[in-house]
């Protein structure tokens, strides 16, 4: 739940080792900010949205990360007729984002989606910065509880299809919910990978 302001180039050096250009962080000259970030987000705000992520890799759009063997957050992207594609994920060392597109705005072809065009680009960059990384789970802050969720509803579930779903304290269903209310957003089935049939 932190914010930091990246510099994408700190410097350009010539043959002779003669200063080009140097970009200088956007706090200079003025007092040098947290180098552990600005908190923006609540910790239990950050991991919610962090283990909603891991479930787009775990049961989605997003598997092809799995080929790390470690864990990751991510979400792929793509706009209509698949002129950009996206993949944006991270680890708890490291966040990357992958865009594929043209730069006057043609269409990248039929299907060439965030998970087909895009992941295949991210999975390789970041196996080669990960290797040899020891492996690390992404930290649960105090104030979350999870429950088993049935994927039709949305509702406390105790049945084979449930999955486990984290929540703020206090937040989470009150009871099992035998009888259908809504059903899944379309979106939700495509990137959790969810059947659209109902019962």
């Amino acid at each position: 739940g932190k914010t930091f302001r990246p510099i994408f180039i700190k410097k350009i050096l010539d043959s002779d080792g003669n200063l080009i250009e140097e970009n200088l962080p956007f706090f200079y000259p003025k007092k040098v900010p947290d180098p552990k970030g600005e908190q923006v987000l609540s910790p239990q705000t950050a991991y919610l949205m962090t283990y909603l992520l891991e479930g787009v890799v775990q049961h989605g759009t997003g598997w092809k990360a799995r080929a790390l063997k470690r864990p990751v957050a991510a979400k792929t992207g793509t706009t209509d007729q698949f002129i950009d594609a996206w993949f944006i994920g991270y680890t708890p060392e490291f966040i990357t984002g992958v865009w594929v597109g043209f730069d006057d705005e043609k269409s990248l072809g039929e299907n060439e989606t965030g998970a087909r065009a895009a992941s295949p680009i991210w999975v390789t960059f970041m196996s080669k910065i990960l290797k040899d990384k020891p492996v690390h789970d992404f930290s649960i802050p105090e104030g979350v509880e999870f429950a088993k969720i049935d994927p039709r509803t949305g509702q406390f579930g105790t049945g084979s299809e449930t999955f486990l779903e984290c929540f703020k304290e206090g937040t989470g269903p009150a009871q099992e919910v035998k009888t259908q209310l809504r059903t899944t957003a379309d979106f939700f089935k495509y990137d959790f990978n969810l059947s659209a049939k109902t019962q």
